[in-house]
């Protein structure tokens, strides 16, 4: 029978017994983000006029805009963090953070009917101006 000490992995195996760890423990440390790294997309909805130039230059068409109902989002889970969108839009409403987006675990629709993973925006209504409005011919007589 050969020694067993005369095997290659054998000393190997001891000095790991010994020594640190050769990864890092991950949900306790984490590594700090390098330069450049891109995050999550973030939205600014009151600085939006709904232009729709973002949904449409998205490469993975994870953007959706309609200007009728005034309305943005993304699905987070699609996006591909190319920062495309960040860098046609006009008003600047679109960012890219230094943050990585949240994880999300399962693809399953929430109790509410929603995908994980999609962000939505409404912007209300500007109110009617009520200084220019037109006096009808009935409030007149």
């Amino acid at each position: 029978m050969a020694n067993p000490f005369r095997l290659p992995m054998v000393p190997r195996a001891l000095r790991n017994l010994v020594s640190r760890p050769a990864t890092r423990l991950y949900p306790t440390e984490l590594r700090p983000r390098f330069a450049g790294a891109r995050g999550a997309i973030v939205f600014d909805v009151e600085s939006c006029n709904f232009c729709m130039l973002c949904a449409r230059r998205c490469p993975a068409a994870a953007i959706e805009c309609s200007r009728e109902d005034r309305s943005w989002a993304i699905d987070q889970l699609t996006c591909i963090a190319c920062g495309v969108c960040v860098e046609v839009c006009n008003k600047k409403s679109l960012s890219m953070s230094a943050e990585p987006g949240r994880v999300h675990t399962r693809a399953e629709a929430t109790p509410d009917g929603r995908r994980p993973g999609r962000e939505e925006w409404l912007k209300p209504a500007p109110p009617p101006d009520l200084t220019t409005a037109p006096v009808s011919a009935a409030a007149t007589d």
